[in-house]
């Protein structure tokens, strides 16, 4: 640069085409000054659309730690068990459900209570228990169930009624119309439903129907009378059938004659009433009369008789009385 370059220190003549450019532009108008008092920073586009994101991805966040903290522990024992519903990774949670086809076998741990095996072909639900219950609902298949907790803490739902875990274990098995079995391998069930209850003890299994369980009977009962009374089980069968019963029955059946007391009427029911007296030292301070009318304290003194200890520890809820059918 040289220090007389008109361009830069501006002393001498600017050449003609520059003078005129110099002159147009100093026609143009200049803007306006801008108030920089009220400037403001400009917002960023779709903020709102931001912090819905951010409010889904929270949600998100806290229902995926509550999935993975109430659900209980699938775990895979043979094929490929399906996982329904509210479901992360392999924990079930409430609402959700556990599906096994044909060649496929599952765990599931009840937190805190122990564990539930689901057999091949079958469905079985999480679903919202009372006050301190853990609850469970087989739609169809079998379960072997193995808990250790107090007792009325850990309930299966059935389409026959409900099981009651007293500290047991058991196996559960039922089809889609509502036929099945409870075997009870240790400990004691209680099953009620459709009016009918059923205290099932360690050894022992009761058939189920749509119209509720039926008496339980000893595994070690004698052929004639597993025979009699799967013939008694049969809607229809023959009066003739109940004598069976009772002439086939030991002391170790009088579980199984007890269940039947509300469940038969009657002369029927005098007979039965009598044959457990017959086969056990039944309370001399119960009137037979009282045992005839179901009265609730009656049957219990009769039922802590058999050896099975207080009636009230297996009842599942309030005592209530006996519907007689």
């Amino acid at each position: 640069m040289r220090d007389d370059d008109t361009l830069w220190t501006r002393r001498g003549q600017l050449p003609a085409d520059l003078a005129r450019l110099e002159s147009d532009l100093t026609q143009l108008p200049l803007p306006e000054e801008p108030d920089w008092n009220e400037i403001r920073r400009p917002r960023p586009r779709h903020l709102a659309w931001v912090w819905a994101a951010a409010a889904a991805l929270a949600m998100v966040a806290v229902a995926g730690q509550w999935l993975w903290r109430d659900g209980w522990r699938v775990e895979t024992l043979a094929g490929s068990p399906d996982l329904r519903g509210p479901a992360l990774g392999s924990r079930l949670a409430l609402g959700g459900a556990l599906a096994t086809d044909r060649g496929s076998r599952a765990r599931l741990i009840v937190r805190g209570l122990g564990r539930v095996d689901l057999e091949p072909g079958s469905v079985l639900r999480r679903v919202p228990g009372g006050r301190g219950e853990r609850r469970l609902a087989l739609d169809h298949g079998t379960l072997h169930a193995s808990i250790v907790a107090p007792p009325r803490q850990f309930v299966v739902e059935t389409r026959s009624g409900v099981a009651t875990d007293l500290g047991c274990a058991y196996t559960l098995a039922v089809d889609r119309g509502g036929d099945g079995r409870l075997a009870v391998t240790s400990g004691r069930v209680a099953f009620g439903g459709q009016g009918r209850e059923s205290f099932v003890p360690a050894g022992a299994w009761c058939p189920l129907t749509p119209e509720g369980v039926g008496p339980p009977r000893r595994d070690y009962a004698s052929d004639a009378f597993l025979a009699a009374l799967a013939a008694y089980d049969q809607p229809g069968c023959a009066a003739t059938v109940l004598d069976t019963v009772l002439a086939a029955a030991e002391a170790s059946d009088a579980i199984t004659l007890w269940h039947l007391l509300p469940r038969v009427a009657g002369a029927e029911r005098e007979r039965v009433a009598r044959r457990i007296a017959g086969l056990i030292e039944v309370p001399a301070n119960v009137a037979f009369e009282r045992v005839l009318a179901l009265e609730p304290e009656a049957l219990d003194e009769w039922w802590a008789a058999i050896g099975m200890g207080p009636a009230h520890e297996w009842r599942a809820g309030r005592r209530k009385k006996v519907l007689e059918l």
